[in-house]
């Protein structure tokens, strides 16, 4: 049996995963990467910028830079 690494569109993920699923001679064997999609990269950054407005207003609280920077 011979193994294929393939790279395939998330918004495509699904039909080619239905598409497979009905070929008798392939085995599916999914790995999870650690890797954000595209589209949580972008509602990660919405979320940011709705919490930087929030500072900005004074309706929520900032914390400095360093101690950011120590979490990571």
């Amino acid at each position: 049996m011979t193994t294929i690494t393939l790279e395939v569109q998330d918004k495509k993920l699904k039909f080619f995963k239905d598409l497979i699923k009905h070929l008798s001679f392939v085995k599916i064997k999914e790995e999870h990467l650690d890797e954000d999609t595209d589209e949580q990269v972008i509602e990660n950054i919405r979320q940011a910028i709705k919490e930087m407005r929030l500072v900005e207003q004074g309706k929520a609280k900032s914390r400095p830079a360093r101690e950011f920077l120590d979490e990571l």
